[in-house]
């Protein structure tokens, strides 16, 4: 008889413990939460990514569930993914779940993933792929300056770049407000127009302004092969350009090698081209000038006509040629020489006001 009461003593406090602790695993289910991978998603317009979600205990053991995406925000959607399993034997098991992101336009949206009562949000930036800027022209004449003004929701960077077809052109001034960007195309080597999209570099979104995007514009831009300018083979008819007159802005000036005026260096050179600048207002100016190929150009700033005093742009074989000068108003001569190798087909002069 003892040994029974002693049975049945047992039993009841197993069953009192039992009904006072409840459920043993009830402080680990209390720590429950979805994990993502990614935790956040970027992409483009146009294209998926996956986020694979499962649900873990306060303890991080996964967790048998089933998983829903809901309010999906604008610009994307959200489906699960149909051909997602976990293991490589093909057989699904009910921890994890893949869902399939497309972004369908640029857009600051979400979407949250919900097991039961626990929700989890998703941030996702969906990032534009092109935009619609207007141009001032669409064919520019070689070294017209080109006004390139940003759409609605948009903005240039004070970095930003302008690529037509492979090469970069010259920007020659932004505006303060970043709405537009001004530049002078690179003429192209080939024996025929040719029509190009325009990629900007360092454009910005107001969705993401902290984020430099690199965006093909809708329009294209056909640009004149290089030619050469009327009357660089002497100071008295050497064309006219003038300096930027605003800090920071370039005056940029292409042109294909001819070096048929006379070498005002001295050194044996083969040759000279003259182009004459006018400056406004004394200012510190950067002087440059480039060249396609590897010869050797002398970069030489003739303070008269006569080239009888002036300043020699760089040292050596230095490529560019390039020096930063204090300039009081008045008429220079720019002149590359051609030093050495053979004239190159297309050479690059710029005057930066610093």
């Amino acid at each position: 008889m003892k040994r029974s009461m002693w049975g049945i003593t047992l039993i009841a406090t197993a069953a009192g413990l039992w009904s006072c602790n409840g459920d043993p695993t009830g402080d680990l289910r209390a720590g429950e939460r979805i994990i993502a991978d990614p935790t956040s998603v970027f992409l483009d317009e146009g294209a998926t990514k996956f986020v694979t979600v499962e649900l873990v205990d306060g303890q991080g053991n996964q967790l048998a569930t089933d998983f829903a995406a809901q309010n999906v925000g604008a610009g994307i959607t959200v489906v699960e993914d149909p051909t997602f399993l976990q293991t490589t034997i093909g057989t699904r098991l009910p921890t994890q779940e893949r869902f399939v992101v497309s972004g369908l336009t640029p857009s600051v949206s979400s979407f949250e993933v919900a097991a039961g009562d626990t929700i989890l949000t998703v941030p996702v930036r969906v990032l534009p792929t092109s935009f619609a800027a207007t141009f001032s022209t669409a064919a520019p004449a070689q070294n017209e300056v080109i006004t390139a003004t940003a759409p609605a929701g948009f903005n240039f960077s004070a970095v930003s770049a302008v690529v037509v077809g492979g090469d970069t052109g010259v920007v020659v001034s932004h505006a303060v407000d970043g709405s537009s960007v001004s530049f002078v195309a690179r003429p192209g080597l080939d024996t025929l127009p040719a029509t190009n999209i325009v990629t900007i570099i360092g454009a910005t979104s107001s969705l993401y302004p902290t984020v430099p995007l690199t965006l093909p514009t809708v329009d294209s831009m056909t640009v004149a092969p290089i030619a050469a300018l009327a009357g660089t083979g002497a100071p008295g008819s050497a064309p006219v350009f003038n300096a930027p007159a605003a800090a920071g802005s370039v005056t940029a000036i292409f042109d294909a090698g001819t070096f048929t005026g006379a070498d005002i260096t001295g050194d044996g050179g083969l040759g000279a081209q003259y182009y004459q600048i006018v400056v406004a207002d004394s200012a510190d100016y950067s002087v440059s000038v480039n060249w396609d190929g590897a010869s050797d150009l002398d970069g030489v700033l003739c303070t008269d006509a006569a080239c009888s005093g002036g300043f020699f742009l760089g040292s050596g074989s230095a490529q560019p040629e390039a020096s930063i000068l204090t300039l009081p108003a008045g008429t220079y001569f720019l002149a590359p020489v051609l030093f050495e190798g053979d004239v190159p087909l297309r050479i690059t002069l710029t005057v930066t006001r610093l």
